[in-house]
């Protein structure tokens, strides 16, 4: 064999070894930079349709009341578009039985959503997150969209909501409509017109004022907060021009952070506007470890 044939030979193998390590090297290290970009963006998975648990078995309807009942129900769960918040993403979800009925509806977080928020209490835009939901919860619920705002440093009254936590309004309201409530100068009558009695709970209080695209506040005078404990979480109502127009969960970032799980009867007005659909008579708020989501929901659906 020639000896120019032999030079040439032992080049191109080598050439051919350092072209493999290269090649092995650069796919190992796109694999680590695409897992690293994955674990930034904290996004829920494309065409992620997994069945949302509660921690209880719990999300049977308030009607079913044996245990067996609820352990063999049914289920799908169907979710709104993802969000982002923070350094990761949020999304409404609904769970419906195979008969047609609403078991829970609320939000799911990925563990970075809690994280990169604003500190600027005055950043109104880039606190404040909307959820469209799945038609399917539109049909068989009273809501319409989910607002979630994330108050850095609390809020009003002072010395009882002053901790940086989050409001999650369930709207019954289209958000054209939401976002047409004026300033409570513009029209403080629409602001204090109240819904008629018995469409708010016994011992809610009005609270002065009113917030622009939001509307007044109604507080639990039975919650903790107003009985020397510290605020950590509550049920408030909302109301605009004679109607009930949102339903509130009011949670410290300390207790979502915390992952705990956390079961709260919500108390109910003796009527419902609107009527012939399924109400929420408990909230609840835990974490899932084994996909580190974070969840606020309300079940224990019953029809009003």
């Amino acid at each position: 064999m020639p000896t120019k044939f032999k030079f040439s030979s032992l080049r191109l193998f080598t050439y051919f070894i350092i072209t493999t390590v290269f090649i092995a090297t650069f796919i190992s290290c796109s694999k680590k930079d695409i897992k690293s970009l994955t674990l930034q963006n904290d996004s829920f998975a494309m065409n992620d349709n997994a069945t949302i648990v509660m921690p209880d078995a719990g999300a049977g309807l308030a009607d079913r009341k044996s245990a067996s009942e609820i352990s063999s129900l049914k289920y799908n769960t169907f979710y709104g578009p993802q969000v982002q918040m923070g350094n990761g993403h949020i999304r409404s979800w609904i769970n419906i039985a195979h008969d047609g009925k609403p078991l829970a509806i609320g939000v799911e977080m990925t563990d970075g959503a809690l994280q990169g928020l604003t500190q600027d209490p005055t950043n109104f835009a880039a606190s404040t997150f909307t959820l469209k939901l799945h038609q399917k919860a539109k049909s068989v619920t009273p809501f319409d969209h989910i607002v979630i705002d994330w108050n850095p440093q609390g809020h009003e009254p002072a010395h009882v909501y002053d901790i940086p936590h989050f409001d999650f309004h369930f709207y019954k309201i289209s958000l054209a409509a939401q976002l047409a409530i004026p300033p409570y100068t513009v029209d403080s009558a629409a602001f204090k017109n109240d819904p008629p009695a018995g469409y708010m709970p016994p011992l809610y209080l009005h609270i002065p004022g009113g917030v622009p695209q939001m509307g007044a506040h109604w507080v639990d005078l039975l919650s903790p907060e107003f009985h020397g404990q510290l605020f950590t979480k509550t049920f408030i109502y909302g109301s605009y021009n004679g109607h009930v127009i949102f339903d509130e969960p009011m949670i410290t970032m300390a207790i979502l952070e915390s992952g705990n799980t956390i079961h709260e009867d919500i108390r109910q007005p003796q009527y419902f506007d609107p009527a012939n659909t399924y109400y929420p008579t408990r909230y609840n708020i835990w974490k899932d470890n084994s996909n580190n989501m974070h969840y606020v929901s309300l079940d224990m659906m019953v029809l009003r």
